[in-house]
């Protein structure tokens, strides 16, 4: 019966250990990094019923991960075009693909006392 469990286990273990790497996907590239938070910010409701539309999107890099500011894009959807103001940011991890947000709306949608710091998101 131990032998029984232990083998349990054992299989449970590798079980999670291979699901981790299944849930991990790296992002290789400003392209994918613009299509997985634009999915966020749908699945998220953060770009209201235009969803990323009027939105523009500003990449900067590093070793561990791709910075993405959203920005309103006025010349599109109405306003100054001269202007374009900072709506919230992501950052993207490149190897696992985890996101985080400094969105105060996601912050207010989750009742979390935001104040300023990246949240994780999916």
């Amino acid at each position: 019966m131990k032998k029984f469990f232990n083998r349990k286990i054992e299989i449970f273990t590798l079980l999670l250990l291979c699901a981790s790497f299944l849930s991990a996907a790296p992002v290789k590239s400003e392209e994918e990094a613009v299509k997985t938070v634009k999915k966020s910010i749908i699945k998220h409701n953060l770009g209201g019923k235009l969803g990323t539309k009027c939105m523009k999107f500003y990449i900067d890099e590093t070793a561990e991960d791709f910075q993405v500011d959203v920005r309103s894009d006025n010349e599109k959807c109405g306003g100054d075009p001269r202007v374009e103001p900072r709506m919230f940011s992501y950052t993207v991890n490149k190897k696992t693909g985890k996101l985080k947000t400094d969105s105060f709306e996601y912050a207010k949608e989750k009742g979390i006392d935001w104040e300023g710091d990246y949240l994780s998101i999916d």
